[in-house]
């Protein structure tokens, strides 16, 4: 319909063309073209760069999720060389179509990612177990606070300054602090590419980066919270920082977090959902400019309701937290099982596999976690909903928007227990359950790419804007 518009446009009169279609149709436009076209629309002509380039600062319907793609070691041999290390793959939804994007160093095949956010941004750990902030279409990057800046990791560098090993040490205090109380465990040493698994759980966004504004302290520039181990802990880190600052003491254990969409453009004050491990929920107000405590309001209790099938799963659920709409919460109970239960022996715990098999759902009503129906695809708590689940910000995308989408469904990507070995040699739990049905199947054109193991893969929301 669209195109019609736009073809009906030119032909009204002599001598028009494309760069005379007006603004506002433009900008109309490229806000429903697929991700793949908006990097092409500025090409055509003046007037449609100069729409693209109003479009970008102005808040956009959050695209079809990507799925990006482990990377495939065969690549560079079908192309004769090449620098398929230095490119991502990404598998588009609404065509199936898997893209290419060129990323920038570090090599993104050595990267793991432990944050997607909805702005478009991935917060991913190199190598060197070093955190970038990346928006994986554009190419931009903001190197994030080094990991010994925590105050339980400690790095031992080469006489050239170069980390060689860190270590991790992890203290038991009771909720006072009593520092008499406190037991020390031995700190555990890892090789500078390994703690990368065993120090960060996920990476939340609360605040995304804006153009000219990366580095400069108290510009506003981005924030983004980090849960990390040991004990599940949050830290923070804004622009211009060059520490993360922890924001709770070790007698919480925290799961998820996720940033509230009615101060989604608020700037300067964000208000952030965290859940703990017993399913308590705080509000936190953020400050993104300045060098504060965030103040926090306890909301939610605990969740007590896990079904006896819950409890009888080989591995222990996954908890995400979910804001179906302003201030309406949701929390989701991932179950999963050993994969290998249909053979006869017993592989070594590093390398078992599983395999999602349910999720269970509880929403926040007059205070108290209350379960809720997921099965009726018409009046189910997900009905015209898909749910995105994993490393990413749990979030729930109308099928409307995105008709290539299927409604009450979980869609769902592997995000841990990580380790090295497990990163590479077990198959990753990638796919889409129907809450109908129980149905599991692959996305749709990526049972190949999950033959693949590393990186383990991510949902991304891509964004072309700059911001």
């Amino acid at each position: 319909v669209v195109m019609s518009e736009l073809v009906g446009t030119i032909g009204t009169g002599p001598g028009c063309s494309w760069s005379d279609l007006p603004g506002d149709l433009l900008e109309s436009v490229l806000a429903r073209l697929p991700v793949p076209d908006r990097f092409r629309f500025p090409a055509v002509c003046t007037a449609w760069w100069s729409a693209a380039s109003a479009l970008q600062p102005r808040a956009v319907p959050v695209p079809s999720p990507w799925l990006m793609l482990p990377f495939d070691p065969t690549a560079r041999r079908r192309r004769g060389g090449g620098t398929s290390s230095e490119e991502a793959r990404f598998l588009s939804l609404s065509d199936g179509r898997a893209y290419a994007v060129p990323q920038p160093a570090p090599a993104i095949s050595d990267r793991l990612c432990v944050g997607s956010s909805p702005a478009g941004w991935l917060v991913t750990a190199d190598a060197a177990s070093e955190l970038h902030l990346l928006n994986p279409l554009t190419g931009a990057q903001v190197p994030l606070p080094p990991p010994d800046t925590l105050p339980f990791v400690h790095a031992s560098r080469d006489a050239d300054g170069r980390v060689v090993s860190y270590s991790l040490r992890c203290c038991f205090a009771d909720d006072e602090g009593d520092e008499a109380a406190t037991v020390l465990v031995p700190p555990e040493s890892f090789a500078p590419d390994r703690l990368r698994y065993e120090l960060y759980e996920k990476a939340i966004l609360v605040s995304a980066p804006r153009e000219g504004h990366t580095a400069a302290p108290g510009s506003g520039g981005y924030a983004v919270m980090l849960i990390c181990q040991p004990l599940s802990r949050i830290a923070i880190a804004r622009a211009g920082d060059t520490t993360w600052t922890l924001l709770d003491t070790p007698s919480r254990r925290w799961a998820d977090a996720v940033r509230a969409s009615s101060t989604a453009s608020a700037g300067e004050r964000q208000l952030v959902y965290a859940m703990d491990s017993a399913g308590r929920v705080e509000a936190w107000d953020v400050d993104v400019t300045a060098d504060t405590t965030p103040t926090r309001k306890a909301i939610a209790p605990p969740c007590c309701c896990c079904s006896g099938r819950a409890c009888s799963m080989s591995a222990a659920c996954s908890r995400y937290l979910v804001e179906l709409s302003p201030g309406r919460l949701l929390q989701v109970h991932r179950l999963r099982d050993a994969a290998h239960a249909q053979y006869t022996w017993e592989p070594r715990p590093e390398h078992v596999g599983y395999t999602t098999v349910a999720a269970e759902f509880f929403e926040l009503i007059g205070g108290r976690w209350a379960p809720v129906d997921s099965t009726n695809g018409r009046a189910g708590i997900l009905a015209g909903r898909a749910l995105f689940l994993g490393k990413n910000a749990s979030l729930c995308v109308p099928v409307d928007d995105c008709p290539e989408l299927r409604g009450n469904c979980v869609y769902f990507t592997d995000d841990g227990p990580w380790s090295h070995d497990r990163c590479r040699e077990v198959a990753p739990d990638v796919g889409v359950l129907d809450l109908a049905d129980g149905s599991y199947r692959s996305p749709r054109g990526a049972a190949r790419d999950l033959l693949w193991k590393w990186p383990p893969p991510v949902w991304v929301f891509p964004s072309c804007a700059v911001n």
